[in-house]
């Protein structure tokens, strides 16, 4: 027997409304200040952006990641459990109640369902009809992480099971990500883990749809025509020297929410590696504390940002590694049978999107109007993050190398 766990799937929707142990290589701020759960999340999110190693965009939800480790954590046990301990930051002597009691406080105040904001963390579990599962592990996981427990028929009807958990997500994402499984899963399957995030989110204050014109985007291998809202906003803003980059802030409706986009000044590249292992939770607080806000001039892509892959090796390489091999995996606390994870997958997509938006031509004119020179141009790769600001924790983390259209 063995367990397929799968981890799935992240999705933004950010519409505007009509006008009106850990690797060798990780820094030594890294590795102390994680104070807050937000904090251990972000700190998860970069190390696995960091270890992808993926061309082109790549966009996680570190928080979907982290809830669907510590959902595993439940049912493990010996040195699996210390993995993931480890892995997800926790202290060795932090009980495990305060960490599950931490992620349930968390994702209850997280959860909104509103006219301008809408924010939904689900958590299924879908197990092998007649499969040993223990009770205690179903009953935290419901509790602490209101995770939705079906029983399926794997063994026998992989393809409607398959087509069951599909749904579901379809569902759990409003239809942003309605096929993730493309072929019926392995019929020895047992136990199948998903964990969805949806957020969508309307601007504190709207793009004018009139002003978005078609203009060049460097990816840093070359220059690609996208739609480029522009506006004049009053942002939270800040420049960075020592990174040779600056970051702007972009409200929501309500103010719980934020996107920070972190922008490499200088010649366009695709390879954000550099800036990316400058950030740690700690830095990127003390950035988002010293920002000021400035009226300014901002031009920012309409598009989508989608990304699947696996994490099995990522994990791997994060000192996880145990659940994956059948003769180290220890999952008693889960089963009473011998399982293990065949993988860990991933899926996010992200859509900045204006209702009701047609294409215009360009005007190269616009880069100095509205009254001021100071100018936030998302015109190259930079790196995206959008994060709850009361808790600090990261939805959604990414690079942003080239602006994907949206689907119609």
């Amino acid at each position: 027997m063995r367990a397929l766990v799968l981890l799935a799937v992240a999705t933004a929707c950010l519409a505007m409304p009509e006008l009106l142990s850990f690797p060798a290589s990780l820094p030594a701020s890294r590795a102390s200040h994680q104070t807050t759960l937000g904090d251990k999340i972000q700190e998860l999110g970069l190390d696995v952006s960091l270890e992808l190693q993926k061309p082109g965009n790549v966009v996680i939800s570190p928080l979907s990641i982290s809830a669907l480790l510590s959902v595993l954590m439940i049912g493990s046990a010996g040195h699996t459990h210390r993995e993931l301990r480890r892995g997800l930051r926790f202290e060795d002597t932090q009980s495990e109640s305060d960490v599950h009691l931490g992620f349930q406080r968390l994702m209850e105040d997280l959860s909104s369902d509103g006219p301008d904001v809408t924010l939904n963390v689900a958590n299924g579990l879908f197990l092998q009809r007649g499969a040993s599962i223990i009770y205690d592990f179903t009953q935290k996981a419901r509790t602490h992480y209101n995770s939705v427990v079906s029983t399926l028929d794997f063994h026998n009807s992989s393809v409607a099971s398959t087509k069951t958990i599909n749904n579901w997500v379809n569902e759990s994402t409003s239809g942003m990500i309605p096929n993730l499984f493309t072929q019926p899963l392995d019929p020895l399957t047992t136990f199948v883990a998903v964990n969805t995030v949806f957020f969508n989110g309307k601007w504190l204050t709207p793009f004018d749809p009139m002003m978005t014109k078609d203009r060049e985007f460097d990816t840093g291998a070359g220059k690609v025509q996208v739609p480029m809202m522009s506006g004049t906003f009053t942002l939270n803003y800040i420049n960075i020297p020592e990174l040779e980059a600056h970051m702007a802030a972009f409200p929501y409706k309500g103010g719980r929410q934020a996107m920070y986009i972190i922008l490499p000044k200088g010649q366009a590249t695709a390879n954000l590696d550099a800036l990316e292992q400058e950030l740690s939770a700690e830095k990127i607080n003390s950035l988002i504390g010293k920002m000021t806000p400035l009226e300014m001039r901002v031009w920012l892509p309409r598009m989508r940002l989608s990304f699947k892959s696996s994490l099995r090796e990522t994990l791997k390489k994060l000192h996880m590694g145990s659940m994956f091999n059948p003769a180290a995996a220890n999952f008693s606390r889960l089963t009473t049978l011998p399982v293990w994870v065949d993988d860990v997958v991933h899926e996010t997509v992200i859509e900045v999107s204006e209702e009701g938006t047609k294409a215009a031509a360009a005007s190269g004119s616009e880069f100095n109007r509205m009254g001021t020179s100071r100018t936030f141009i998302v015109n190259q790769p930079g790196i995206l993050s959008i994060r709850d600001e009361v808790s600090g924790v990261p939805l959604f983390w990414g690079r942003l190398v080239q602006p994907e259209p949206l689907r119609t």
